[in-house]
């Protein structure tokens, strides 16, 4: 049965090489799908502040000789996603590995052996989100992503369930606000952001702990962690563990 992760790229360095370390052990291949300009449906004559360069020497350093890297530009960010299917027609089971995401291995394990156990085309994973550090994180948002795909199975959608610290550590709002900054600029719900307030200023470089998400969820209001109740070990050598807000 064969086993790949992909990433759907245009920035991530803060945490590409740790999100890749996380489930590299786990996949027969690993495959970026670059793009230099946004691919979720809006552009901005702002340049990206990660160049391709650093991005490739990260991937390469994490992934190895499993790295398959693919340069391209796609109007829509489900064009970028999807055109793995075209890439790897054959391949069992995908997992999605957004940049600044890491996972548990335990969490790899289990969203593997699911796939075994039941029979779906999409799996939805837990997942929190950090905000502004690694001592912080909206905890209890229901809205899981698809994060592993079988494409031999032609439907069905099946979540794995939750337990006690197993979760993907989305890391995408623990990031300098310089990159924060320009990703609400390409951002997929770029459409919908709220315009009752200015949320860059008035919730993100303001540091809120209430009410933070972009678009609006009642479930964004951070809590205090322990960051290694969640994350692997390996991630108390990230230059941001200790900080109290990222700059």
């Amino acid at each position: 049965m064969k086993t790949i992760a992909y990433t759907a790229l245009l920035y991530g360095k803060s945490y590409l090489g740790y999100a890749i370390k996380s489930v590299i052990d786990y996949v027969d291949e690993y495959w970026v799908l670059y793009s230099a300009v946004g691919s979720h449906g809006f552009r901005t004559e702002v340049p990206c502040p990660e160049s391709r360069y650093e991005l490739y020497a990260i991937a390469s350093a994490a992934a190895g000789d499993k790295l398959h890297w693919i340069d391209g530009e796609w109007q829509h960010e489900g064009f970028q996603r999807d055109s793995i299917f075209e890439y790897m027609p054959d391949v069992d089971r995908i997992l999605v590995l957004d940049a600044d995401e890491i996972w548990p291995s335990e969490l790899v394990k289990a969203s593997l052996d699911m796939t075994l156990i039941v029979d779906c085309r999409m799996y939805r994973v837990p997942i929190i989100h950090y905000w502004r550090s690694f001592q912080r994180a909206v905890l209890h948002d229901p809205a899981y992503p698809i994060r592993m795909i079988c494409p031999k199975v032609e439907t069905g959608e099946s979540t794995l369930s939750s337990t006690p610290a197993l979760f993907i550590n989305h890391m995408g709002y623990a990031q300098p606000a310089s990159i924060v900054e320009y990703k609400q600029l390409t951002h997929g719900h770029r459409g919908a952001w709220r315009k009752d307030i200015d949320w860059f200023q008035d919730r993100f470089m303001a540091n809120a702990q209430e009410d933070c998400h972009p678009v609006g969820s009642p479930y964004w209001s951070p809590e205090a962690i322990n960051p290694w109740e969640y994350m692997p070990a390996f991630m108390k050598r990230h230059p941001f563990a200790q900080m109290e807000v990222i700059p």
